[in-house]
């Protein structure tokens, strides 16, 4: 038997042959390669090797949940090849408040201040000058409240002065300190400066001063009539003028925009009391036209001192008569025509009219000389 003989041509085939196993084993290396996967999820980096799958796939190597409105991407269908990165954005809740009104509910995977409020149905707000607390580009966490405030046009009464303000302002106090109208610790304002600013509302100032003020009141004197039996009935006189009372009263004056609205009264005090005016009544029945009285001889001794005892002189310096009447205070004691053209029973009834209403000292020199007084 011949021995076994290696030709050029057979080793030739079998290198051939072990060149083709050789691609083979290479084809099947690079058929099972690894993909690197980032999976970027609740603040961290979680990596994942894997051969084959798709992002789904990935996310549950990584251990991470998904909830029913958490965004991810690539999307979860997608084929893993190569080096690749997986964003897991997650669903938050928030609550989206515009001017107070009843709130709208959010619960979206969202970053921002103006994407959740887009997300609410304001997505013209932020154009229409509306201010949002957090600002529009703050980023949120779950459970945040994000307060829009849109400008709105109000009145503005204070100090004489009315005017149109369109404000971004919450309250009625915000709107004041915006426009530098600041308030007394008695001012009103309406309404209350805590209030919620509305559209085309009028916030009214009214500045209020409280003053205390004294006014001085007359208290008229009073009258007292008393009878007297120096008088003849019907004839008066008057023995004590009196005089007007005067009371301080103190009073609270509230003064709005400059106008008293009202006062009140704090106490009064009078300074000074009224006296009565007292007026003496004659009693006393006057003498018979004609008559002379009991004491007719002092008459006649004072017309004797005053006119020599001519009852019917004039002496041409104003004086008439006995008892030398001046014709006014003739008639004030009830005498007609001059004093001189009366009897002398006449002269002396007037002169004891005279005499009770103001006494002797009416002829001054001779009732002294005649020792009358």
């Amino acid at each position: 038997m011949k021995p076994n003989t290696i030709t050029p041509a057979v080793l030739r085939r079998a290198l051939l042959g072990l060149g083709a196993a050789a691609v083979l084993i290479v084809g099947t290396v690079a058929a099972t390669a690894w993909s690197s996967v980032e999976v970027l999820a609740d603040g961290e980096v979680h990596e994942v090797r894997m051969t084959s799958g798709t992002v789904a796939d990935a996310l549950d190597d990584a251990a991470i949940d998904l909830a029913s409105d958490d965004d991810v991407h690539p999307d979860l269908d997608t084929e893993v090849e190569g080096d690749l990165q997986i964003v897991v954005t997650r669903a938050i809740t928030v609550e989206v408040v515009v001017d107070d009104e009843e709130p709208v509910t959010v619960t979206a995977p969202v970053a921002s201040v103006d994407g959740a409020v887009r997300l609410a149905g304001f997505a013209d707000l932020r154009a229409r000058g509306a201010v949002a607390t957090p600002t529009w580009q703050d980023t949120i966490s779950d459970g945040d409240v994000i307060s829009i405030r849109r400008p709105v046009e109000v009145t503005l009464e204070a100090d004489g002065d009315e005017r149109t303000v369109v404000t971004l302002a919450a309250q009625v106090e915000d709107l004041l300190s915006l426009n530098d109208v600041e308030l007394g610790p008695d001012d009103r304002v309406s309404p209350a400066p805590w209030s919620a600013l509305r559209a085309d509302q009028t916030i009214t100032v009214e500045r209020v001063e409280y003053v205390e003020t004294t006014d001085e009141v007359v208290l008229p004197r009073d009258e007292v009539r008393r009878e007297t039996s120096s008088l003849d009935r019907g004839r008066t006189r008057i023995e004590d003028e009196g005089r007007d009372g005067l009371r301080r009263d103190e009073y609270l004056v509230t003064i709005v925009d400059g106008e008293e609205v009202e006062r009140e009264l704090l106490g009064g005090e009078v300074v000074l009391p009224p006296r009565d005016r007292v007026v003496l009544v004659g009693t006393r029945a006057p003498a018979p036209a004609g008559a002379v009285s009991a004491s007719s001889s002092v008459w006649d001794r004072l017309a004797q001192c005053e006119s020599g005892g001519n009852w019917q002189i004039n002496t041409g310096n104003g004086y008439y008569g006995g008892l030398q009447f001046l014709p006014q205070t003739w008639r004030s004691v009830g005498g007609s025509g001059l004093p001189h053209q009366a009897s002398k029973a006449e002269q002396i009834h007037r002169a004891q009219i005279l005499q009770a209403r103001s006494g002797w000292g009416q002829w001054p020199a001779c009732s002294r000389k005649l020792g009358l007084r």
